[in-house]
């Protein structure tokens, strides 16, 4: 039996191939699956929230138990009140794993829910957000970084941008 509902949580400032990965295959795993774009003050994005949001529903549009919400707030606020049963990370190599572990014990510890760790495809390995916002920013080839309807809809948003400066 399925559990009920899971939370991929991330910046996603843009989402990539591999996050898309993780999500199809925790939407196996789960009847429901939140994807949680979320906002930390700290951070400076090259997309608002709204925007990450918008590309990552393009990006997963065709798995039909996966849905896009933004959150300006703790996540594990966001699990305790919509009563996920799971949080969903990726671990790309082993510098992801430290990280993802503390994350995993601060949110168990927070809100008594347990992290899945799934584990990257070799072709996702090296593939970061990071690398994408250059590639996209410089309009170089995004190749398969990204779903080619969200590459599509960043380049337009970036464009509109520059028009808009």
């Amino acid at each position: 039996m399925k559990n009920k509902l899971a939370l991929v949580t991330g910046s996603f400032d843009p989402i990539t191939s591999g996050h898309v990965d993780v999500t199809r295959r925790a939407a196996r795993l789960f009847a429901h699956v939140i994807v949680l774009v979320a906002q930390n003050e700290q951070k400076q994005y090259l997309f608002s929230a709204d925007e990450r949001a918008e590309i990552a529903r393009a990006a997963l549009a065709d798995i039909p138990n996966v849905t896009v919400e933004t959150w300006d707030g703790y996540v594990a606020d966001f699990a305790r009140e919509h009563g996920a049963d799971a949080f969903v990370r990726g671990i790309r190599n082993s510098v992801d794993l430290p990280y993802e572990q503390g994350m995993a014990e601060k949110n168990l510890e927070l809100c008594g829910i347990d992290t899945v760790l799934l584990f990257a495809k070799p072709e996702y390995h090296a593939v970061s957000s990071t690398d994408v916002r250059a590639l996209l920013k410089s309009g170089a080839c995004i190749g398969s970084l990204m779903p080619d309807a969200a590459a599509a809809l960043a380049r337009e948003i970036l464009d509109k941008k520059r028009v808009e400066l």
